[in-house]
């Protein structure tokens, strides 16, 4: 396992590396043939008479057992393995490491108090051997970090630390516990911690990371800090240290931004970047210092570049990944919302300039587009050249270590430079498709309505997306009522996303209500009109300014009196009272929708009627376009269309709006309308999905089968003796059986049975996904993998909806992984 594990020093060193699965996976086949060797141990040579083990081995074998167990992740068989042996055996030895196996168990699996309540009852008092006492004080370190309760882990580490005697284990330790008090704050404690690591002459990495982490950790009100920039210097002109000088301008960096030096600190950041070229972590944690600087000024559009590039080479195990990501996104949706404003606006000036003006400037674009084009390609070229020359030397240098004859995988020195170079190239990567991909946060959907009504005809005329040809300029110039309409339409929603990513995402009340004001200054009317207004009345109230707050309040009583937002203000009930009311609706329209697909027109059309009593709502829309339809059946197809033509009317831009507008086009354009029929069962299948979904229950107790579907075509017998093979490789000690089915729409099903409850049966697919070639190979050649309870696999049977149960697969499985 050490073998399988590379240590990370950017990130807080984990105490324990088997808990990482690419680090056990490999091994499971040894870890079986442990579990195979001492279950033929007991068997074969347990004395046990009347209840009392006269083999003084067995007890030692029965923990072995457990520990492999443990290591495997079966964690329900380790625990009944050692529940056993502080149990069986009288062996106080015995008994209080059962106990200390216990506590591992319920800590890996969150199960914290039950762990501590293990770990009171290990002492040296009551037999726990002496010289193993700096397994229990690691435990209990362990314990504490996973809840983050790092002042504790402190004070058990230190402990832990004392009675460790192998020098590299505890050199390692004391480095993770340097980490700890930087955590906590205490950079002096934290920076003597590392000087004591660098004395204990550590490998080359731990010992410049030390270097590197004591300047990070540096108190600047303690002392002198250009002793330490002069070390940082020193590590910079050494040649040993060309693949990490992005680490060292970084701590530098840190130690201007200390100093309050910021133009300093952000000239380091920015060469950080520059020089990485060996761990993409640094490269990332880089961007990310210069991503909060900018977004601290607020400086939103340089800080999202920053964001954006720190989520291509952070690790997803930086505590902050998810926040940073969701920050990149909210940040990318921003600038592209202010992106359109500007464009549209200069689009709109341009329309208004003279026909030879626009030609001057469209001719010039053009010629700037052909010369950026020539740049690039003599800059690639250039390119190629240097890093042919780059890629020369580093084979040269390559080959020199390498052993003749050694297959590459098998020899680290080829396998270290692979990967140098790949996180070179690519920084770090999560194994997954599209990995090439560097920006993840950038397709954010702008609420356009339907997507259809928003392309012109000059998008698809020829030679439109063509940046050298003058029609791909002239196609979004707004020089027709259509394409003005369009125009602003594109500001009017950009201006509102914006302004709500101000108020929601960014807590920036000053942007958000300046763009909610230009929105409206800009705009008579818009559909976003009263609920900028709305927005306004409540952020002026936050504000304490309340006499803006009273105006745009006064505002929507006046303008808006009928409204849901007037309602809210006068009512402040009115909210929780009218969810209760769109329930009892939304049942109705399910009522009359569901008598529409069954094709009892009167019904639904009795239905949405009475669904109309009662004044304007949520659903009124729905229901007049669902009465429009049925008159199509019950009346007549004239009186359909004029139905259909005043809700077009009456709801405009609307989804029903533009539904009703869709469906009136196609009569028009001479459609039957059994095809908009099918249309709308087309569209039901959306609730059909929802309805199927929910036929499915998680239960995390269910014992689990493991599916892959893959198409007929392949040879299934095949496909079955592979996944036998890496049963027999990876979990011989299961017996798990392997059986072929036929499916429906040309598939074969191959079902591994009672693989564990759902803990388990996620291990045994993350394990086929990914340990082994041959099973990787199968998924990546189209087949579909999933576990699925006992109970759902008779509802998947049944239905056989692979659609439908990866949508429950993914949302209840690989999300909670």
């Amino acid at each position: 396992m050490k073998d399988n594990y590379q240590e990370d020093y950017t990130s807080l060193l984990p105490l324990y590396i088997e808990e990482k699965d690419e680090v056990v996976q490999p091994v499971y086949p040894k870890l079986d043939r442990a579990i195979e060797k001492t279950s033929l141990v007991v068997d074969r040579h347990s004395m046990d008479i009347s209840g009392k083990e006269y083999c003084k081995w067995i007890d030692d074998t029965w923990l072995v057992m457990g520990e492999a167990q443990f290591l495997k992740k079966e964690y329900i068989q380790a625990k009944q393995i050692f529940d056993f042996t502080k149990r069986k055996y009288p062996d106080e030895e015995t008994k209080q490491i059962s106990y200390l196996w216990l506590g591992r168990l319920h800590a890996v699996q969150g199960e914290y108090q039950r762990a501590n309540d293990q770990y009171r009852k290990v002492s040296i008092e009551d037999g726990f051997p002496e010289k193993r006492i700096s397994e229990l004080y690691a435990a209990k370190t362990d314990l504490y970090i996973k809840q983050d309760r790092y002042d504790d882990a402190i004070t058990w580490l230190e402990k832990c630390i004392e009675h460790t005697r192998k020098r590299q284990v505890k050199t390692r330790r004391m480095f993770l516990l340097a980490q700890l008090y930087r955590l906590e704050g205490d950079g002096r404690k934290s920076s003597d911690l590392y000087a004591e690591v660098i004395k204990r002459n550590p490998e080359y990495e731990m010992a410049f990371y030390a270097k590197i982490n004591r300047a990070l950790a540096y108190d600047v009100t303690a002392g002198n800090t250009e002793e330490i920039k002069e070390i940082l210097f020193k590590m910079l002109k050494d040649e040993k240290n060309i693949e990490y000088k992005d680490q060292i301008y970084y701590a530098l960096a840190e130690l201007e931004l200390k100093e309050d030096n910021e133009p300093k600190g952000i000239e380091y950041l920015k060469l950080a970047t520059q020089k990485s070229v060996r761990n993409g972590n640094t490269k990332g944690l880089a961007y990310y210092k210069l991503g909060e600087i900018y977004f601290a000024k607020p400086n939103y559009p340089v800080a999202q570049a920053y964001y954006d590039s720190t989520i291509s080479f952070l690790s997803q195990e930086h505590p902050d990944y998810d926040q940073i990501l969701a920050l990149a996104s909210s940040l990318t949706q921003m600038m592209r919302d202010v992106e359109i404003v500007e464009r549209e606006d200069s689009l709109q000036a341009f329309a208004l300039l003279s026909e030879k003006e626009q030609k001057r400037i469209i001719d010039q674009r053009i010629q700037d587009v052909i010369q950026e084009e020539r740049d690039k390609k003599r800059q690639k070229e250039i390119d190629q050249m240097q890093s042919q020359a780059a890629k020369f030397q580093q084979n040269t240098a390559f080959n020199k270590s390498m052993n003749k004859g050694q297959w590459y995988f098998y020899n680290p020195g080829a396998v270290g430079f692979g990967a140098s170079e790949f996180n070179r190239i690519w920084g770090k990567r999560k194994n997954e498709d599209n990995w090439r991909r560097a920006d993840k946060t950038s397709e954010i959907p702008l609420n356009l309505g339907d997507g259809d009504d928003m392309i012109l005809a000059e998008d698809t005329i020829e030679g439109a997306d063509d940046p050298k040809n003058e029609i791909y300029y002239r196609k979004s110039i707004p020089d027709t009522e259509e394409k003005l309409e369009r125009s602003h339409a594109l500001i009017v929603e950009a201006l509102y996303d914006l302004a709500i990513v101000y108020k929601d995402q960014m807590k920036d009340d000053p942007k958000a209500i300046e763009t909610f004001e230009e929105l409206i200054a800009r705009y008579d009317t818009s559909k976003y009109h009263i609920s900028s207004h709305y927005q306004l009345y409540l952020m002026y109230a936050q504000n304490g300014n309340q006499a803006k707050s009273d105006f745009y309040k006064n505002l929507i009583l006046d303008k808006y009196p009928n409204s849901e937002y007037a309602k809210v203000i006068r009512d402040p009930n009115y909210a929780q009272n009218a969810v209760k009311s769109e329930s009892e609706l939304a049942q109705q329209y399910e009522e009359a929708y569901a008598a529409f697909d069954q094709g009892l027109y009167r019904k639904a059309f009795t239905l949405s009627e009475a669904g109309l009593e009662g004044g304007q709502h949520e659903f009124t829309g729905q229901f007049m376009l669902l009465q429009a339809l049925c008159l199509g059946s019950i009346d007549s197809e004239a009186r359909m269309v004029s139905e259909l033509e005043t809700v077009a009317k009456q709801y405009g831009s609307s989804p029903v709006g533009e539904e009703a507008r869709k469906i009136l086009a196609y009569i028009k354009n001479g459609k039957v309308i059994d095809s908009k029929v099918e249309e709308a069962e087309s569209a039901l299948s959306e609730a059909e999905t929802e309805s199927a979904l929910a036929s499915y229950t998680y239960n995390i107790g269910d014992m689990h089968n493991f599916i892959l579907i893959v198409d007929d075509s392949l040879d299934a017998n095949r496909i079955q003796i592979t996944v036998s093979d890496f049963n027999r490789s990876y979990f011989s000690t299961k017996g798990f059986k392997t059986s072929m089915i036929p499916l429906k729409n040309e598939r074969n099903m191959i079902v591994v049975s009672s693989v564990g409850y759902a803990t388990k049966a996620m291990d045994y697919y993350n394990t086929f996904s990914t340990a082994s070639e041959s099973t990787k190979a199968l998924i990546d050649s189209g087949g579909t993998a999933f576990v699925i309870s006992l109970n759902n696999y008779a509802v998947f049977f049944k239905n056989q909806s692979t659609e439908v149960y990866n949508l429950f697969f993914s949302e209840n499985y690989l999300k909670t992984k």
